[in-house]
């Protein structure tokens, strides 16, 4: 049986002497297949706020690594924090003023049922029973609104990660209606995609799911193959993307780092 290297190797023989067996991009022998292929970040994210304001520290450089939940960015948080003690201040009243009208129904009640209130005296109870539960049910949701405008003064990492790029600096208004552009751009650590182009010919030989081997740099990593195109790069070409995701885990590679598949 011919390795995979050996396989390549002949290919490269074949292609000094003209022979041209295989297109670029795929090699075969018997059930064995080599795509060469580039690194590329498994996933990216933009992060911005959704509350307006100055931004008071940023935590991370370019380049930095981060961990999942960690602080990134901080807003000037003082007057969110005034915002959500006021509400809570509210609440507990409109807390008292919903516990005494239901307390008032029913007296009314009773009263009623004794025939000493009329039906309107019983109505009007009511009305304001179910006034005082709206106004704290209001109150309640302006809290809640006011808690999480203070929680989203804050960008944390949604996963291990590294910083791409730093667009924030303290003292920066950020006004989110027009705020276009991103203040942290991140990639994903810990996993990543290699990129091969195969022939229309060679695609049938990948499917989603199968495992691969990427070796990069003297280093091997188990993967699967998460995509393989269905369109060719370009119109005319007989290029078509595969991609295989694998795990990184402490490695530090790199964007546009070569790698081989083995299939």
């Amino acid at each position: 049986m011919i390795s995979s290297r050996q396989s390549l190797r002949l290919w490269r023989l074949c292609c000094l002497l003209g022979l041209g067996l295989l297109p670029l991009g795929g090699m075969t022998a018997g059930a064995d297949a080599e795509v060469e292929s580039t690194l590329d970040w498994a996933r990216t994210v933009s992060l911005s706020t959704s509350v307006s304001g100055v931004v008071a520290t940023v935590r991370v450089e370019k380049g930095q690594r981060v961990r999942r939940g960690q602080v990134l960015l901080e807003l000037d948080d003082r007057s969110l924090q005034a915002e959500v003690a006021a509400k809570k201040a509210q609440l507990k009243q409109a807390e008292n003023n919903r516990d005494e009208a239901a307390r008032e129904l029913e007296r009314t009640q009773e009263l009623y049922d004794r025939t000493l209130l009329s039906d309107h005296d019983l109505q009007l109870a009511e009305i304001q029973r179910d006034a005082a539960e709206a106004a704290f049910q209001t109150v309640r949701t302006a809290l809640i609104r006011a808690e999480q405008n203070l929680y989203y003064s804050q960008i944390r990492a949604p996963f291990d990660a590294w910083v791409l790029q730093r667009r924030a600096q303290p003292g920066q208004t950020v006004v989110v209606a027009l705020q276009a552009e991103p203040l942290l751009v991140l990639a994903e650590a810990g996993r990543m995609l290699a990129r091969g182009v195969v022939s229309g010919a060679e695609t049938a030989k990948f499917h989603v799911g199968q495992k691969a081997r990427v070796n990069v740099a003297g280093k091997h990593y188990d993967g699967k193959v998460t995509f393989v195109a269905m369109e060719p790069r370009a119109a005319g070409k007989n290029e078509y993307l595969i991609e295989v995701m694998f795990t990184s885990g402490a490695s530090t590679l790199r964007v546009g780092q070569p790698a081989t598949l083995e299939f």
